[in-house]
């Protein structure tokens, strides 16, 4: 019982398993359909929130509930492997959006970068932009509409890191700037307190209150959710019982029992919305879970009444109306292209399929990609009869597909984004986004080139297709003082997939010199200055990115006192391969090697990046690696989490 209730909760947490629907997805989207209140989140970064928190409020309360990350992370390390920087922002993006599947909000970020730990509000405020971030805060406060706003942080030196101090500042201005203006007012702003309410004035909620449908509490829902944050090592434990978390009043009317305290979550603040409220209360009352398709004349109705309505709340009530009841339908709908990788404005195939897998009576009224039709006429849709339509569309950004489906006299609209849709022998069937690649990919070092002198060096560069019949030349454009041999080679690559290496013969300059190298493919007229690059992990879906082809150069003139180095590897790191570039002797320490080698040969001793969270062996030998730096010898440690943190 508890794997099928994980999976229905979030394909969860592991990307690898799918996401499936049932009756109690059916009961959670009733509720949230019969909800009108909001609920916005808001903090500096991906694992900054209060994820028991944001499952109450979803999966419990039944409020939209939002998330405000104002950065994706960038400057956080990485447990799993060597992105850092911009790649482990892309990592954190999707660690985020595999959260909220679980908890059920929804997620938005600003422009905002994570650029490493800062000691003041006013240094990020000063590299963030004050007014430019508080302007993007204010635009999806206009947007999202929440009744109420929640800080993780308390905008104050205590908050410690300085882009905690800021988001709690911000989003404050920006909930006051907007009801200054005439905007979206919120009903109250909350502080979300770390631990006990330590004697201030604080609304309860319990997180681990346990929900029968979902067979959890929302605290476990929680952990669940937290626990996907994994490139910051961020497991968490699934606790049982009470768990109360507690929201204080900062900004805006008071609070005594109910964070929603004087906001009406019913259709009753929609003008002329109480028809809907009665309507979904009945289809509440009768829906069965063996027989959800016998609400959808309820739902029917409702849908109806609410899309007569202006109200901004009814109008976004619609997507929530079309999809619950393709739920009660036990319909399918979905976009899968040929191939996942193809270049812009070349032709993809794409398949639009439908499946009513309940005995209703239903329609498939229309169909589109990209503005083309997937369908000639309209189809009846048999039970439990797969239909589907093939059509060619141009590769573009965000390719979706719309369909419009009759069911039981409700005209619904699905939008679903066009992915790739593939079976692993060892994981079985799997999708994919779709990725716009450059006709051609160039792959270079990642590392930096350091030149200790004046030697010339080989540099390669690796060139695939991604599509057939790509021909034209590569080169590099360097800095001035530095040449290649030769100037430029010729390719042609004729079918997609294919590959082929050039090797160039850097000449640094004779004197110190700092700079990079960029390397350039002209395919078939098209310049191309970038690689093509997978990121894969099991928690989340494959990203693809694409960097540039470009290589630091370093020429100096490097004297190195410590020659033979004993490497310690983390997390995953470049540093190895940077030490042998200035002539330093490199050996990588197994595990056995720390606790028997002779560590005296070493002039040193570097731990790779938390190395001491992946590497258990590294406490085992303290006593050994203290031992040799009073023999003399020079440790060098990198980034780690305290030892509190580990648990």
């Amino acid at each position: 019982m508890r794997l099928a209730i994980c999976l229905l909760l979030v394909s969860a947490p592991l990307w690898a398993q799918r996401e499936l629907s049932g009756a109690a997805k059916i009961q959670l989207s009733l509720k949230r359909l019969a909800n009108t209140s909001s609920a916005l989140m808001v903090a500096a970064h991906p694992d900054d929130e209060n994820n028991s928190l944001l499952a109450w409020l979803a999966r419990g309360y039944g409020a939209r509930t939002g998330y405000l990350s104002l950065t994706r992370g960038e400057g956080g390390q990485n447990l799993l492997g060597a992105e850092h920087g911009f790649e482990l922002g892309v990592i954190r993006t999707q660690e985020l959006l595999e959260a909220r599947r679980i908890d059920g909000a929804e997620q938005f970020f600003t422009s905002a970068i994570d650029f490493g730990f800062s000691k003041t509000a006013a240094e990020t405020l000063r590299i963030w932009g004050r007014d430019k971030t508080r302007r993007e805060i204010m635009s999806i406060l206009e947007e999202f509409r929440p009744d109420i706003v929640i800080l993780r942080f308390s905008g104050t030196p205590a908050d410690g890191h300085g882009h905690h101090q800021a988001s709690a500042m911000l989003a404050k201005e920006a909930v006051e700037a907007l009801a200054q203006a005439g905007g979206w007012r919120v009903k109250r702003v909350f502080h979300n307190l770390f631990g006990a309410a330590g004697g201030r004035e604080a609304v309860a909620v319990d997180a681990g209150e346990f929900d029968p449908v979902l067979g959890f509490s929302y605290a476990e829902i929680g952990a669940m959710s937290r626990s996907v944050h994994r490139t910051q090592a961020f497991g968490a434990a699934e606790r049982k019982g009470s768990a109360p978390v507690y929201l204080a009043v900062v900004w805006g009317d008071p609070a005594q029992k109910d964070p929603f305290e004087g906001v009406d979550a019913t259709w009753n603040r929609v003008a002329g919305g109480a028809p809907v409220a009665d309507i979904l209360a009945k289809a509440r009352e009768q829906f069965r879970p063996g027989r959800p398709q016998e609400i959808l004349p309820l739902l029917a109705q409702a849908r109806s009444i609410a899309a007569g309505l202006r109200d901004p709340i009814a109008r976004r009530k619609l997507a929530e109306f079309d999809e619950t009841i393709a739920l009660c339908a036990g319909l399918w709908v979905d976009a899968a292209a040929d191939r996942w990788a193809e270049s812009s404005g070349r032709l993809l195939n794409v398949t639009a399929a439908v499946i009513s897998r309940l005995p209703v009576d239903a329609e498939w009224a229309r169909a589109s990609v990209a503005g083309a039709s997937a369908l000639e006429s309209p189809l009846k849709l048999e039970t439990n009869r797969m239909h589907a339509q093939s059509v060619k569309v141009k590769m573009q950004p965000g390719l979706q597909a719309v369909f419009r489906i009759r069911i039981q006299g409700a005209d619904v609209e699905l939008k679903r984004p066009v992915r790739y849709r593939w079976v692993d022998p060892a994981r079985g069937e799997l999708t994919r986004d779709l990725a716009l690649a450059p006709l051609v990919s160039l792959s270079v070092p990642q590392a930096p080139l350091v030149f200790g002198d004046a030697k010339a060096r080989d540099l390669n560069v690796r060139l695939t297709a991604t599509a057939g019949g790509a021909s034209g030349e590569v080169k590099l454009e360097l800095p001035q003082g530095w040449t290649s041999t030769p100037a430029s080679h010729f390719f042609r690559l004729a079918a997609a997939g294919e590959i082929a290496t050039f090797r160039f013969r850097l000449q640094p300059p004779p004197g110190e010199s700092r700079g990079s190298v960029l390397a350039v493919a002209q395919a078939n007229g098209e310049r191309v200055t970038s690689g093509m690059k997978v990121i894969e992990y099991p928690h989340i879906s494959p990203q693809t990115i694409f960097p540039e082809a470009r290589v630091e150069l370093v020429r100096a003139d490097i004297r190195t006192l410590a020659h033979r180095i004993g490497y310690v590897m983390g997390a995953g790191d470049e540093i190895p391969a940077a030490l042998e570039q200035i002539g330093c002797e490199v050996t990588l320490l197994t595990d056995e090697a720390l606790k028997s080698a002779d560590l005296s040969r070493y002039d040193a001793i570097v731990t790779g990046v938390r190395a001491y969270d992946v590497r258990p062996a590294l406490r085992a030998v303290r006593t050994r690696l203290l031992e040799y730096m009073a023999g003399g010898g020079t440790l060098v440690v990198q980034y780690n989490r305290l030892e509190s943190e580990r648990g």
